[in-house]
């Protein structure tokens, strides 16, 4: 028996060693660092309010790890350049500007003509004749028909178009050289019969403001109008003057910028015929005259 309640004591014994084993407190898990926390917790805060730049939060740094500062950066200035003196600019000239000149008044108003038939701005040889000879040239250049004479000689000189009219008005402007003086002169021919060169009614104007109507027959020389001095007449170098002649039955009747100068009557040429432009210099050589802006009507009332 003794020996008995030895063993269960041993043994008791042995039960309750073992239970007070099992009670014994657990080891607890070491504390999170405390900066580590505050860390996480600061980037989680400052994501969420990153795109809210109204109100940042800045986040705790780690007690136990301050952040280092940032270097402030620093800059060093490049050398400037020592600017040059610059010159003072003299006052430039104002140009004045160039008035551009008035074309010469038409007749066709007064007239109650309408619109042409035809109207050439030379832009292109067109209906008029050109034609290049030793003493003299015709030809069109610059949007002008430009009528040159090389050799200077005391008669008249004329180139036809293919313009062939009965009962009309005929308009052209006849522009001075720079060089111009006294009777050089240019104008129209008009009345020429069909088949021929060589004859026709020549109205003209002159450098010194002088206009004149003569007839020639191939022969003879027949003066309607001797020269006659106008005020109408632009006058003087580079002077332009737009002549115009209404040719109906045997009735002549010739404008200038737009004025009626006078009225003939002649038998010669009263059918159909040839239009051209006539030029004559008595004084000097290489003389052009520039013809412009030519217009018809036909019939005319």
């Amino acid at each position: 028996m003794k020996l008995k309640q030895r063993l269960i004591l041993i043994t008791a014994t042995l039960l309750i060693l073992a239970l007070a084993c099992n009670l014994s407190p657990q080891p607890t898990q070491p504390a999170a660092d405390q900066g580590a926390v505050d860390t996480m917790v600061a980037q989680t805060v400052a994501a969420q309010v990153s795109d809210n730049p109204v109100n940042p939060v800045e986040p705790n740094p780690p007690a136990d790890n301050p952040p280092a500062e940032e270097p402030t950066a620093t800059f060093t200035p490049e050398p400037t350049a020592t600017p040059e003196p610059t010159e003072t600019p003299e006052p430039t000239e104002t140009l004045e500007p160039t008035d551009t000149p008035e074309p010469p008044p038409s007749a066709v108003s007064a007239l109650n003509l309408g619109s042409p038939d035809a109207t050439y701005n030379f832009d292109n040889k067109g209906t008029f004749y050109t034609y290049s000879q030793s003493d003299s040239k015709v030809a069109i250049a610059d949007g002008k028909l430009k009528f040159t004479i090389f050799d200077a000689f005391d008669w008249t000189i004329w180139s036809f178009s293919a313009l062939e009219l009965k009962d009309f008005y005929f308009e052209i402007n006849v522009t001075m050289p720079a060089d111009c003086v006294g009777k050089d002169r240019g104008g129209i021919i008009f009345g020429t019969p069909i088949g021929e060169s060589d004859q026709g009614i020549n109205y003209q104007v002159s450098c010194d403001g002088y206009y004149r109507l003569f007839i020639y027959d191939g022969s003879n020389t027949d003066y309607l109008i001797e020269w006659t001095e106008s005020n109408i007449i632009n006058d003087g170098p580079n002077s332009t003057n737009r002549l115009g002649v209404l040719h109906k039955d045997n009735k002549i009747t010739l404008y200038m910028n737009g004025q009626k100068l006078e009225t003939v009557t002649d038998n010669t040429y009263v059918g159909k015929g040839r239009i051209g432009v006539n030029m004559g210099v008595d004084d000097h050589d290489n003389v052009t005259i520039l013809f412009d802006d030519a217009s018809y009507w036909e019939p005319v009332p």
